[in-house]
């Protein structure tokens, strides 16, 4: 029996104290969870609430002249109905704070070299009123950018966001509180002077395409469908996330990639790149990267009118983008100068092509290549490494006008974008 007593009076002063703090720490754990999930300012408040009235009771406890074990459990019993109290009126006078729609989401990607060439886009739409996300993008290896937004047409005014600086190739989001209706001005803090923007904040947003964003990685690209608004010019910002390898984005009539409506410039990643497609007509059609072809996908062109060819650019089927217009016939200017080249079993004919400087020139191509046997050709003209002009990629057999813009006298190269080692030389005199 005196042993029973002895065991009790020796497991006692470990137990009371052990299971006082375990309830503690339960009661602690389940006030902190309050505080996080009401206001900031209605935290603190609950919190010195609670503290004031823990410290109260144990000044109480403190100050009588025994304390028994009945005390102590007075004590941690105050503390707990304390906490529970404190907790409850918080959630009364601060509801628990809920998770809001994210907003709109706009792209903005500083791309290799953006020190220099600046951000892309350079002008940014959003819902006014309404809290928004940037969407950052830094592809310039090794170096920091970011994006600083002023109340204002300049840096002159006041600074309403300044974003964390970014090294990259890196990307973060940048929360945006709303904007009210206006245009506010935005730069990089490193480069303030070449990294430059404009943000026009409106009811609903700007009509057209700003804010579409198609990114590429592993040979595949994010979405499967790009909806664009009918008969409006629209932005796609084209983020190239797969570095060293080449993708663009072409729109065709349809999957089989006949007829180009729009043509992308090659972009080698990591690298962002704004394609500013002309308005189309309502309908659906084709997209695919022309140097990955199984990399495709739907353009849904909703609303307005237009016609019911699918946007074919006229009964010639001519319907290019990228500069292949045909020659004006009118007008008081020089008449275009003419040459021809030919590409045949992955190799070009002739491979030196001649034609006067300042003149515009009609360049017949004739692709004789079959596209399910070599891919599709084209015929781009360089300067360095500097684009003159990039011709739309065709699918052989078949024969298209290149219009070339005038050049300056000198020595160029021609070659195929999807074939390099198919190469010639442009000597304009």
């Amino acid at each position: 029996m005196s042993d029973g007593k002895n065991r009790q009076s020796l497991l006692l002063p470990i137990l009371i104290p052990t299971g006082a703090l375990a309830l503690i720490a339960l009661v602690l754990f389940g006030f902190s969870r309050v505080l996080l999930a009401v206001s900031h300012n209605a935290a603190t408040v609950v919190a010195l609430v609670a503290a004031a009235g823990i410290v109260g009771v144990a000044a109480w406890v403190a100050s009588r002249k025994r304390v028994t074990g009945s005390t102590l459990f007075s004590m941690v019993a105050a503390m707990t109905g304390i906490a529970m109290v404190a907790g409850g009126l918080a959630v009364v006078a601060a509801p628990l704070e809920s998770e809001e729609e994210p907003g709109a989401v706009v792209a903005l990607a500083a791309p290799e070299g953006a020190a220099t060439s600046g951000f892309s886009p350079d002008a940014l739409s959003v819902p006014s009123d309404e809290a928004f996300t940037i969407g950052f993008d830094n592809s310039d290896p090794g170096v920091q950018h970011n994006v600083v937004i002023f109340d204002g047409p300049d840096a002159d005014s006041a600074s309403l966001f300044s974003g964390t600086l970014v090294t990259g190739p890196g990307e973060t989001p940048y929360a945006i509180e709303p904007l009210a209706e206006g245009e506010y001005f935005f730069n990089c803090e490193i480069h303030p002077a070449t990294m430059t923007g404009t943000i026009t904040a409106a009811p609903g947003g700007v009509e057209g395409g700003e804010g579409v964003t198609v990114a590429a990685a592993a040979l595949e690209f994010d979405t499967d469908m790009i909806e664009l608004p009918a008969e409006t010019p629209t932005t796609i910002t084209f983020d190239n996330q797969e570095a060293g390898t080449p993708h663009n984005i072409a729109i065709y009539t349809d999957d089989t990639a006949a007829e180009a409506l729009f043509t992308g410039d090659l972009i080698t990643g990591p690298e962002t790149i704004p394609y500013e497609v002309p308005a189309l007509p309502a309908g659906e059609y084709f997209f695919q990267c022309d140097v990955h072809p199984t990399m495709t996908g739907t353009v849904v062109v909703a609303g307005g009118g237009g016609g019911e060819d699918g946007g074919s650019g006229g009964s010639d089927g001519s319907g290019g983008s990228g500069g292949e217009e045909p020659p004006d016939e009118g007008g008081g200017g020089e008449p275009a100068a003419a040459a021809s080249v030919a590409a045949e079993g992955t190799a070009f004919n002739p491979t030196t092509l001649t034609w006067p400087a300042a003149t515009e020139v009609v360049l017949t191509f004739d692709n004789r290549d079959p596209a399910d046997v070599t891919g599709q050709h084209n015929v781009s003209i360089y300067g360095g490494e500097t684009a003159v002009f990039q011709g739309e990629l065709t699918s052989g057999p078949t024969t298209v006008e290149y219009m070339i813009p005038p050049m300056e006298a000198g020595t160029f190269e021609f070659r195929c974008d999807i074939h390099p080692e198919m190469i010639g030389t442009v000597e304009v005199t």
